[in-house]
């Protein structure tokens, strides 16, 4: 909050360029006619649409194509999938296929299954295998080309940078069907690399603008000389009867001046290709440097160079998110698209280890970086190595670092692990999380913890550790004798492992009270809070002063990283009726820090809606 933002998220979208921006307010403010008016101010509307559409198609090498204006991508993978698909609809093929990369954009295997079964094709759909670098298996598509309606491809991924041979993909799909319909996904490769679809058999390209310094909601596509093109949007019969609707014309004129910037030769802002990989390779340096497990999830040698994607091994995507989140350095898990997802679906098309796909970190820049942004950059994420280090988040780290005694509990879609530690490091670990081991082992190897006891009804984690005693829940079993010194608000743990589980899980949560961060100011004013708990990890919260920012005393804010606030309540820090207010990053972790303490009968919590990220 205190420090100025580094933005790595370029693959997602990027801000709109001051030059770009001030086009867009002269064409809303001066030049704002209508392009179907026949009045002067109208005839400059489209003459501003008409010279936008010819620096397009020079910069993207299609002066026998045509160019259609788009409120963006997904339009115009729509635009085409219809547009194929209507022109193919009376095919004799016996079996009919439709192809796309494996790694594509949701947007496009989406589209086609949609389509598919609404024009009633019937088509099978077909994801093209791709090999450990992302790049497509030209075998499979020579197969299955011979029955295909319709080709989808990208360019570059927008996950990982991958770079498809388009020259290779169109000799071997023109080589095995000389009319197949092939579309391909352009957005990641503007500006990135050179453009020249002229050469190419490629039929329907679709361009995204908010991609690259342009506003939201303005797009272009190619289409081919040949191309057969099914209005997707009919109405009042603009763009030829293309696409009916009143052009985004401020969008357009934005796109105008992206394409000018494009074509200045050296006065571009635009950087080359080998200075961009310079800033992709110091920030790789910069990178492992601070994760002492990192792995590159692409091959740099068949990526475009402002895209770097990785994976730390013993530490979670999430965890990444929110260390580099706290820092003012925004990055992606993945594709902003899937963010929900549990892992990278272009990962696992990709084969790679499944701790790879889950922790996957996208970080890309867009091609105006600048020395001096890649510079700090770098040096915001080396300094984050010792925060790692004290958080017990490095293995090769061998700095002294706190130690987590007592009750430690960790939540995960709903399910609880706890490990609970005595005053001789000895732990017993309860209900063992698989996506959380690599946490726990990083724990106990920093701290000198022995897991000595483990209770779980998943027989398969008594191997997970070495030296330690495995007892089935299932079987009612008494665990042997586990000494831990706990207050009176822990008696029901006990030594009966069956106890021991109800006991943590016997309380219902009652229903959160969510406040927004004008209402958190009211009360601060109005003095009816106890105290502020950022539950966020401790190098989350030294990132910046909660309390610094919302101009109240040090002591209002209590870091209680959300793990420790089980152990802060037996130990009688948190009391059951003050009035406490629970934050973290987002929300999300704070409200179900809030359920946890409900269910032990507090009764005045309430929970920032929305985070530290709309304070």
């Amino acid at each position: 909050m205190s420090q100025s933002l580094i933005y790595l998220d370029a693959n997602a979208t990027t801000p709109v360029y001051s030059e770009i921006a001030q086009e867009v307010m002269h064409c809303m403010e001066v030049e704002f006619g209508n392009p179907s008016s026949s009045h002067i101010t109208g005839l400059k509307a489209k003459r501003l649409m008409e010279d936008t559409r010819q620096l397009g198609k020079r910069l993207i090498g299609a002066e026998k194509g045509r160019l259609l204006f788009t409120s963006g991508a997904t339009e115009g993978i729509q635009t085409s999938v219809v547009s194929a698909l209507v022109a193919a609809k009376n095919h004799t093929i016996e079996k009919p296929v439709l192809l796309y990369g494996a790694t594509e954009h949701k947007a496009v295997p989406n589209t086609l299954k949609h389509w598919n079964e609404l024009l009633e094709i019937n088509a099978e759909i077909l994801a093209i295998p791709v090999d450990k670098k992302g790049l497509l298996d030209h075998q499979f598509i020579a197969e299955h080309s011979k029955n295909a309606l319709l080709i989808c491809t990208m360019i570059v991924n927008n996950e990982t940078g991958a770079t498809q041979d388009i020259a290779a993909l169109d000799k071997v799909i023109r080589d095995n069907n000389p009319n197949v319909f092939w579309m391909v996904d352009c957005v990641q490769g503007l500006g990135k690399q050179k453009l020249n679809l002229d050469q190419t058999s490629i039929n329907y390209a679709p361009f995204s603008g908010h991609k690259l310094y342009a506003p939201k909601g303005i797009g272009f596509l190619y289409l081919s000389e040949d191309a057969p093109l099914t209005p997707f949007i009919a109405g009042g019969g603009q763009e030829s009867g293309a696409r009916s609707g009143t052009e985004n014309l401020p969008g357009i004129a934005g796109l105008k001046k992206l394409f000018e910037l494009m074509q200045k030769g050296e006065a571009s802002p635009f950087k080359s290709a080998d200075v961009l990989a310079s800033y992709r390779d110091k920030l790789a340096k910069a990178l492992s440097h601070t994760f002492d497990e990192i792995v590159f999830n692409n091959d740099f040698s068949v990526s475009v160079p402002t895209t770097i994607n990785f994976s730390v091994a013993n530490i979670s995507g999430s965890e990444v998110m929110n260390l580099f989140d706290a820092a003012g350095i925004r990055v992606s898990a993945g594709s902003a698209c899937s963010s929900g997802a549990a892992s990278s679906f272009v990962l696992d098309a990709m084969n790679l280890a499944p701790w790879q796909s889950e922790n996957a970190i996208r970080l890309s820049f867009g091609p105006m970086a600048s020395e001096d942004e890649i510079n700090s950059a770098c040096e915001r994420i080396m300094a984050l190595k010792d925060k790692l280090a004290n958080a017990c988040m490095l293995t090769s780290y061998t700095k002294e670092t706190p130690c987590a005694v007592g009750i430690n509990q960790y939540v995960v879609d709903g399910d609880i692990m706890y490990l609970i530690v005595n005053q001789s490091l000895d732990t017993l670990l309860i209900n063992p999380i698989f996506s959380e081991i690599n946490k726990v082992k990083r724990l106990a190897t920093k701290q000198g913890l022995k897991i000595s006891h483990i209770v779980s009804d998943k027989s398969d984690y008594a191997d997970v550790f070495l030296d330690s005693q495995f007892v089935d829940l299932a079987t009612d079993k008494v665990m042997p004798e586990f000494n831990v010194e706990l207050s009176d608000r822990a008696v029901l743990f006990t030594n009966q492992a069956s106890q021991l589980k109800l006991a943590l899980t016997l309380n219902a949560p009652n229903a959160v009270t969510e406040i927004n961060s004008t209402e958190l100011k009211a009360q601060l004013a109005a003095n009816k809070l106890d105290g502020i708990i950022d539950i966020r990890e401790h190098y989350e919260h030294q990132e910046g002063e909660l309390s610094d920012y919302l101009k109240v005393p040090r002591d209002m804010v209590t870091n209680i990283p959300s793990h420790r606030l089980l152990n802060e309540f037996v130990s009688g820090q948190l009391v059951k009726d003050k009035h406490y207010v629970l934050v973290c990053r987002s929300g999300r972790r704070s409200k179900a820090c809030c359920e946890l303490l409900t269910s032990l009968n507090f009764t005045k919590l309430n929970n920032l809606s929305g985070g530290v990220a709309f304070i």
